[in-house]
């Protein structure tokens, strides 16, 4: 009787665990079609390559407000920090459907033009003076 017992509760609790498993896969799956998850990647482009793209959208002397939604309708999303005279370029939204994430941050003079770009994200490595990173074969 305890062996029917115990395949009772297997089978009750078997279909809820179940049902809850393709929820979450469901969940997960709907989530990536909607966000274009998978499509986020880093720009293949370096730091200057992003700046020059972003200042042939947006030149050097733009008015903030007019920089923003030129980029914008370039496809390309920020977000100033907690100072307004600095922008933060995060995404740009490719045509072929794919997104670059952007390392570029704006830079606004006190009367609200751009002046400068410069990296949102230090390049931070940790090397000990005198060591390389690089390893050499030994002979």
């Amino acid at each position: 009787m305890q062996a029917g017992m115990k395949s009772d509760q297997g089978n009750r609790r078997g279909p809820h665990w179940r049902l809850a498993l393709w929820f979450c896969l469901l969940c997960v799956v709907s989530l990536t079609a909607c966000t274009g998850f998978r499509s986020v990647v880093p720009a293949p482009l370096v730091f200057e390559e992003q700046s020059a793209k972003i200042l042939e959208i947006a030149p050097l002397g733009t008015p903030k407000e007019q920089a923003v939604r030129q980029l914008n309708e370039a496809g390309i999303s920020g977000d100033f920090s907690s100072s307004p005279s600095i922008y933060y370029c995060d995404l740009w939204q490719r045509e072929d459907g794919t997104q670059w994430h952007l390392n570029v941050a704006l830079l606004f003079k006190e009367d609200g033009t751009l002046y400068k770009t410069r990296p949102a994200q230090a390049d931070i490595s940790w090397e000990k003076e005198g060591e390389s990173t690089t390893t050499q074969a030994e002979p």
